[in-house]
């Protein structure tokens, strides 16, 4: 293997550090169109909710929507951190166990 000399490494961690930066960038502005186009989808969401005269609480569920989508892209276009993302756990259903019989055990 060729021995690589001082100034030469010095560039590739600089060309390095500065492309990861660039993909982080990238990414960054990525998260940020989703996040706007998710809001978007929630304002129409909701006029669409509140034009249709839906119930109350269906309005409210639109609007607790919107209102999600609206913070989570202010912040990521503030450069602030946003919790990650997680996948609602949904309890699964379990069958309803009956318990097993087992005869008792008689002292002799």
């Amino acid at each position: 293997m060729k021995e690589i000399d001082e100034k030469t490494q010095q560039a590739l961690l600089l060309f390095n550090r500065r492309a990861e930066n660039a993909e982080k960038e990238s990414q960054a502005a990525n998260e940020i169109k989703k996040a706007e186009k998710i809001k978007d989808e929630a304002v129409a969401a909701l006029q669409k909710v509140k034009d249709s005269g839906s119930d109350p609480e269906v309005i409210a569920e639109a609007e607790s929507a919107w209102r999600n989508a609206l913070d989570t892209w202010q912040k990521l276009r503030d450069g602030e951190e946003t919790p990650e993302e997680t996948p609602e756990e949904t309890p699964e259903e379990t069958p309803e166990e009956t318990p097993e019989e087992t005869p008792e055990e008689t002292p002799e």
